[in-house]
């Protein structure tokens, strides 16, 4: 069946829905974008707008049947995700994921205890916090990166490179952190190259798109880690597909994984890739 007249509902009009609006329109879906604002990037192209907040599901649900829609999306605001979970629950729309395999990705300690049990290198872990004793403290293996277990977008992180600034590195990541638990792993030290593997899910079948290599803004000062410039495909390509990807192909179906996108971060050193981070949704960069 096709999609060529049905009726979307996107969650936020900022530009990080513009390309979804496009590529729905492209496709003769007819949009209608939403959220509390008066403009926006993606509002100005779509077919309808509303003025009805993504956090509103009472009134997103009366749009759903007002409008007849036949589906409902939005970018890679983590936030709307959660609505747009709740919002097709609520109107038996279908969706990619529920909130069950969202928060199995989303948290790190359990994204990390999958990596273990599929074979999979992820840097190693460390069980200290802010009350652990001075010779717990010592016995880590510096420098490590602290970061709360539910956070995203780079809040909450930080880079302990030894005992008198892990403790207020452990505050910080707990400040971030709204079950209160906190990853403190090895920081891996490889002139700030991150490595990115992208896979879509069809019926439960993982197939990967695209692997790149990343490297962040400040890897000498450590003040700001997020990305500053992306490559593809990646220079470790044959390495991984010949190393990793049937792993992680396992690991998705294991996680229970059915459709959508999932996208990997990691780290290549020493001629591994250690892998610390996954989504589940469209990523920040709009790289689909």
């Amino acid at each position: 069946m096709g999609v060529e007249g049905k009726r979307l509902l996107v969650l936020g009009g900022t530009s990080a829905t513009l390309d979804l609006v496009r590529n729905a329109k492209e496709m003769g879906i007819y949009t209608i974008v939403t959220d509390y604002l008066e403009g926006g990037v993606a509002k100005e192209i779509a077919d309808e707008t509303a003025m009805v907040s993504t956090a509103d599901l009472e009134g997103l649900e009366v749009l759903v049947k007002e409008r007849k829609v036949d589906g409902v999306f939005c970018g890679p605001s983590e936030f709307n995700i959660r609505n747009l979970i709740r919002l097709c629950e609520r109107t038996g729309l279908p969706c990619y994921t529920n909130m069950e395999l969202w928060d199995r990705c989303a948290n790190k300690d359990e994204f990390k205890q999958y990596c273990i049990d599929n074979g999979v290198d992820c840097p190693r872990q460390f069980y200290v916090d802010e009350n652990s004793t001075e010779e717990e403290l010592e016995a880590v293996d510096y420098p490590v990166i602290v970061k709360p277990v539910d956070g995203h977008s780079s809040n909450g992180i930080s880079v302990a490179t030894d005992k008198t600034m892990i403790r207020e590195a452990c505050r910080f990541a707990m400040e971030h952190s709204q079950c209160k638990r906190i990853v403190v792993e090895k920081y891996i030290e490889n002139g700030g190259e991150l490595f990115g593997a992208r896979y879509f899910l069809k019926d439960g079948e993982p197939y990967p798109y695209l692997l790149m290599d990343t490297y962040v803004a400040d890897p000498v000062e450590k003040r700001s880690l997020i990305s500053h410039f992306t490559y593809a495909p990646s220079k470790y390509s044959d390495y991984y597909m010949k190393n990793m990807d049937q792993q992680v192909r396992q690991m998705l179906k294991n996680m229970g994984l059915k459709n959508g996108t999932a996208f990997f971060q990691a780290l290549p050193c020493n001629g591994k890739i250690y892998f610390h981070e996954m989504g589940y949704r469209l990523s920040g960069g709009m790289l689909f």
